[in-house]
């Protein structure tokens, strides 16, 4: 009987020793990651306590999505290599957990959203140092503002179609998906075009080579177009800028419209 108590209690001493070495194996088979320098644009930039945001992106070693997670905590992760990336407007940017080797962010034929994103950061632990994450704004804005002073009643929608070369974006090297691409939008006028203005965010141009350009079709109230015209040149697109493009809809006889101003963030620029 004293050697089966003896035993039962070596047995129960080697579970205790087990179970403290499993848990110091976990224990330090983690880290946490603790200290945060999140930038857009090269500015300072902190999720407001109480927003359930979630900016940061997390990507296993071999590029599998491994999580979403909030800056405003510590948080804890296997021992290991990472990639981070962070954004300010997660859920228009990153809206299904693939490989990071195959996340592409889509030129939006309907031209209406901005595309904020850090470089794919590397991450290791025992992460121990600043994650340092800069949210770079990937594309500009391409602004047509008419200065008309005389309607023309031949028509009530403005359909402004513009060509882009680049259709995506790729945040594992910070590369842009080159292609060609339309992008459209149709605004109504009850003014014969004054006053007309319509922004389009595309990607960044970044060279000549990927420069827009645009045409206008005008329609009837049943869209049957009554005429078309094309800008004569190209226009560039700065990140995070705007470039402003100032001409007259209603000139007559000018199917190709060369009588424009362009302005870059304020600064007028020659055609």
């Amino acid at each position: 009987m004293k050697n089966i108590k003896n035993l039962i209690l070596g047995c129960g001493v080697l579970i205790l020793l087990m179970t403290a070495c499993t848990k110091d194996e976990i224990k330090y088979d983690t880290s946490v990651v603790r200290n945060y320098e999140l930038e857009l644009n090269g500015d300072p930039w902190n999720l407001n306590v109480g927003i359930s945001t979630l900016p940061i992106f997390i990507y296993k070693e071999n590029g599998d999505y491994f999580g979403n997670y909030s800056s405003l905590y510590r948080f804890a992760l296997n021992n290991g290599q990472y990639s981070f990336i962070a954004t300010d407007i997660p859920a228009q940017m990153i809206t299904s957990p693939v490989n990071l080797k195959d996340l592409i962010i889509p030129q939006l034929v309907t031209a209406d959203q901005k595309v904020n994103l850090s470089a794919a950061v590397p991450y290791a632990s025992p992460f121990s140092d600043t994650l340092k994450m800069n949210i770079l704004t990937r594309t500009g804005t391409l602004r047509l503002k008419a200065k008309d002073i005389v309607a023309d009643p031949s028509y009530v929608n403005i359909k402004v179609t513009v060509f882009v070369k680049r259709t995506g974006y790729k945040p594992v090297d910070e590369t842009f998906v080159q292609g060609d691409m339309s992008v459209n939008k149709t605004k109504k006028t009850t003014t014969g075009g004054i006053n007309y203005l319509d922004d389009f965010i595309v990607f960044q141009t970044d060279d000549t080579a990927n420069n827009v350009r645009a045409k206008i079709e005008f329609m009837d109230a049943n869209s049957v177009i009554v005429k078309t015209k094309e800008f004569a040149g190209t226009f560039p697109v700065l990140p995070n800028g705007i470039t402003n493009v100032d001409f007259n809809l209603n000139d007559p006889d000018t199917p190709i419209i060369k009588d424009y101003v362009v302005t870059i963030n304020g600064v007028v620029v020659p055609n």
